[in-house]
């Protein structure tokens, strides 16, 4: 029997998976920190609910947003936005209370994550899922590293 709770290590096996170092879940938590942040600016109610798809819900009067927080160079599949939709569902199992919500998938990322089959499943599938992307304004973002230095050029 693990010492760390179900969820917690899941989330940590995933980050894992995908070949990220403990920096990077580190960077992770800091720009999941500015997104909520950046969305209760806008007025929405914001709490981590993690899992493996789902890192925030935001609440703004009858509209829900079930926000994935993506920081990483890891590219956004078909698949992916597949196994989104399904914790959506099981969200709304999960949580009668919001079943006369407006609810609606939304990707976060620091950089333009998507293959390009994935962006063609997302416009085809308008309304099911949007994406922004965010740059994170920390100074230990991994995406500044790679902008060219204005000195050198």
């Amino acid at each position: 029997m693990s010492i760390f709770p179900k969820k917690l290590f899941s989330f940590h096996k995933n980050i894992i998976d995908n070949n990220q170092n403990k920096t990077n879940i580190e960077d992770n938590s800091d720009y999941e920190e500015y997104i909520k942040n950046y969305y209760s600016k806008q007025g929405y109610i914001v709490w981590h609910y993690k899992n493996r798809d789902i890192t925030f819900v935001a609440k703004r009067k009858k509209q829900i947003l079930l926000i994935h927080c993506c920081n990483s160079q890891s590219d956004i599949s078909v698949k992916s936005l597949k196994s989104f939709q399904a914790q959506r569902d099981q969200f709304k199992k999960e949580n009668p209370l919001f079943k006369n919500y407006d609810l609606s998938l939304h990707y976060i990322m620091s950089g333009f994550f998507i293959t390009e089959e994935a962006y063609n499943y997302m416009e085809t599938h308008k309304g099911g899922i949007t994406y922004e992307v965010i740059k994170n304004k920390s100074n230990n973002n991994w995406l500044n590293s790679l902008l060219l230095d204005k000195k050198s050029s």
